[in-house]
């Protein structure tokens, strides 16, 4: 759906879009919590501001030039604080990425070690108190075990049970809540209970999960300290860049204000003799426009896609059509009933009813107009 708006050169047009204009800078002042400019994202840099119709409807072209310029340096200044902002966030993860990078390298390290030393105990005795045991007596010494404990406690405590693979294991009471299992070598795992089920054989299926985990667990550290080493590297080239329309936003913001202070004079006061003609302004201003390009809003660090009615509806019927048109005469399947939407087609009138089962229906567009 589009919207049309006409004006007329010379009209009162001008001193509408004027109002306008002076109501859209007060809201947008009041909604803007930050220092940054809000635009909605629907919105591309084709459309016409209140400023651009109004300076349309004044006829004088070097209205509309002012216009476009004050557009450029509000998209400018919208760069330019997001690039502070890109500044500020590298100099905050360079101070703090590099002691995440030695956190996540001891824990390689130690999860390297304890893989090493669990695969070379991979088929010792199960050790209970300072007792190896084979695995069903293992269950029944820790049975003893765990009844000498007690059953609450009134602060987190930590208590060791024996060795499993060549790693120290042990059971975490809490006041509140499930006990956890531990496994300790070069690194401190834990791994929650059932408040339920927390008996013999729980507990070594826990140590036997908590081994098993240490190479997944291993790889991830080793993926999030590259990812890490790749950040400090991207930062640390980032921190200490320019704007990079520095110069075009200086340029651009005199020229603009020559050009406003040559309009506000009139003929009657004269013109300032040190700025320039209007003309001269404005072929000035056209050609550094020419020269550079801006985007209509700073990119977004996580892209956001709004899906439509109209565009699902346009993207099913063109993959449609080029599935139709790929295929040869002799591979043009059976007919089968077509899927949404359906086919372009006059709408058929609906079947006679009774005054009783007559109800009136909202109205929908034909669908030959939901293609555009």
């Amino acid at each position: 759906m589009a919207i049309y708006r006409y004006v007329t050169q010379g009209s009162f047009d001008a001193y509408m879009w004027q109002a306008l204009e002076t109501k859209a800078k007060f809201i947008a002042q009041v909604l803007t919590g930050a220092s940054t400019v809000r635009q909605a994202e629907d919105i591309g840099a084709q459309e016409l501001s209140y400023a651009e119709v109004k300076a349309i409807a004044s006829g004088n072209p070097a209205v509309l030039t002012l216009a476009e310029a004050n557009a450029a340096l509000q998209r400018l200044t919208v760069l330019q604080k997001h690039h502070a902002d890109e500044q500020y966030l590298a100099r905050r993860q360079l101070r703090a990425l590099p002691a995440d990078i030695e956190r996540l390298d001891r824990r390689v390290a130690a999860l390297l070690q304890d893989i090493t030393t669990a695969e070379a105990h991979a088929t010792a005795l199960v050790t209970i108190g300072t007792r190896p045991y084979s695995r069903p007596d293992a269950l029944e010494a820790l049975t003893a075990r765990l009844q000498s404990l007690p059953a609450m406690v009134y602060e987190t405590r930590r208590v060791p049970l024996g060795q499993y693979r060549g790693l120290q294991f042990g059971l975490v009471q809490h006041p509140q809540g499930a006990p956890e299992v531990y496994v300790e070598g070069a690194l401190r795992r834990y791994a929650p209970l059932a408040r339920a089920v927390h008996g013999p054989r729980a507990i070594l299926n826990a140590v036997d999960r908590l081994i098993g985990t240490a190479e997944p667990e291993r790889d991830k550290a080793t993926r999030d300290l590259t990812i890490a080493q790749g950040q400090l590297r991207d930062y640390d080239t980032r921190l200490g860049t320019g704007f990079a329309h520095a110069a075009y936003l200086e340029e651009l913001t005199a020229l603009r204000n020559q050009l406003e202070a040559a309009l506000s004079h009139t003929a009657q006061d004269g013109a300032k003799a040190s700025l320039p003609s209007v003309g001269v302004l404005v072929e000035r201003l056209k050609a550094l426009h020419a020269a550079h390009t801006l985007d209509a809003t700073p990119p977004r660090s996580v892209p956001r896609h709004t899906a439509t009615v109209e565009e699902a509806m346009t993207t099913r019927i063109r993959q449609r059509e080029q599935a139709e048109a790929a295929l040869q005469p002799d591979d043009v399947p059976a007919p089968v009933a077509p899927p949404t939407p359906a086919p372009l087609s006059p709408i058929a009138p609906a079947p006679p009813t009774t005054p009783a089962q007559a109800r009136p229906e909202p109205w929908t567009p034909p669908q030959q107009l939901r293609l555009f």
